[in-house]
């Protein structure tokens, strides 16, 4: 059976915090046949839950962690010389205030973040290296090629290490979400093509106080663009999820578990009958807050339409089809600087 995480109450200055609950921890190790209902149940619900027992060996994230914090001391000159503007193929570093992600949801025709100031962390974005020879690369496919790479000695190595270990639970989340829609499961294995894999790594610079200002989130409210996300963070806390009810709670992940939540593609496939919850990062008062995402995306080429366990009963979907990398470049030119200069204005 799953366990509870916590959602703290709180009180802030955006709508009424005052909804407490639980989001379900799934123990990874047991069979997909007994997890795929359970986590069906959760997020026709709350479209978060914690894994554990998920296979990421602690030395593993701890070195990660530790490469985390090593580019972002890193002077400024230095991470900029591998901005995200220089790469063909949106990966490099985000400087604090170039992203804006608050108001970024749902689908494509309200995606544009919406903050008087730009989020208040840095990130470093990364994916799976394509070199040269690559077919995506040859044909000129968006998002495929090389990743930009600090001079930091196993910087490298250490990220890669992770990258391999999280997106083989990203795998079994894929099974385990199958079995739960009445699906084979391997059925998002046996897709077309390429799935993507982001890997982001971000800092979050200390806040002087615990409630920021308007425009000023540390990562502003937003829903993810893609099926899941498979987040680790430091422990410090600071995210938040918004329920159905419009109420915003606190998350508190236990120690060595991973935070998983649904985007707004597998909300499509699913006609809704998964949320992908709006969520946010408010900045924790004099403690820098580290975290990475993997998000993981169908592959860019592919068709996402409602999947036919998840019509409604008379056989419609409340989503038009969308295809992967058109839909994924729309939301970057929503909430990046250097996709779109009025953001910078």
């Amino acid at each position: 059976m799953w366990r509870a995480s916590a959602l703290r109450t709180t009180t802030g200055p955006v709508g009424v915090f005052r909804l407490g609950g639980v989001i379900p921890s799934l123990d990874l190790s047991r069979p997909v046949d007994e997890l795929g209902p359970e986590l069906d149940a959760a997020l026709r619900d709350v479209g978060f839950v914690t894994a554990r027992n998920h296979g990421v060996p602690d030395d593993v994230r701890d070195r990660y962690f530790d490469a985390i914090r090593s580019f972002f001391d890193l002077p400024l000159a230095d991470k900029e010389a591998i901005a995200i503007g220089n790469s063909p193929c949106h990966r490099g570093y985000v400087g604090i205030g170039t992203e804006s992600l608050d108001g970024a949801l749902g689908n494509a025709d309200d995606a544009i973040g919406t903050a008087a100031a730009g989020d208040l962390k840095e990130t470093l974005d990364t994916g799976f290296d394509h070199g040269p020879d690559h077919p995506e690369v040859v044909a000129g496919t968006p998002l495929h090629g090389p990743n930009q790479w600090p001079d930091l000695p196993g910087f490298r190595d250490a990220v890669e290490a992770y990258r391999a270990a999280v997106v083989a639970v990203s795998e079994r989340m894929h099974q385990v979400m199958a079995v739960g829609l009445g699906l084979d499961a391997d059925y998002f294995d046996a897709l077309p093509g390429e799935p993507m894999y982001h890997l982001r790594l971000i800092h979050y610079p200390p806040q002087s106080r615990a409630t920021p200002a308007p425009g000023q989130w540390g990562c502003g409210a937003h829903t993810d663009y893609g099926t899941l996300t498979v987040l680790a963070d430091d422990g410090v806390g600071g995210l938040q999820v918004q329920m159905r009810s419009g109420d915003w709670v606190d998350v508190t992940v236990p120690p060595g578990e991973l935070v998983v939540n649904i985007g707004d593609l597998m909300a499509i496939w699913t006609n809704d009958r998964w949320v992908s919850n709006p969520h946010r990062v408010v900045n924790p008062p004099g403690v820098d807050r580290y975290s990475s995402p993997l998000f993981v995306e169908p592959a860019f080429h592919l068709r996402v339409e409602t999947l036919p366990t998840c019509l409604d009963a008379d056989g419609t979907s409340r989503h038009a089809p969308v295809v992967t990398g058109p839909y994924l470049l729309s939301r970057f030119d929503g909430t990046h600087a250097y996709r779109n200069p009025l953001l910078t204005e």
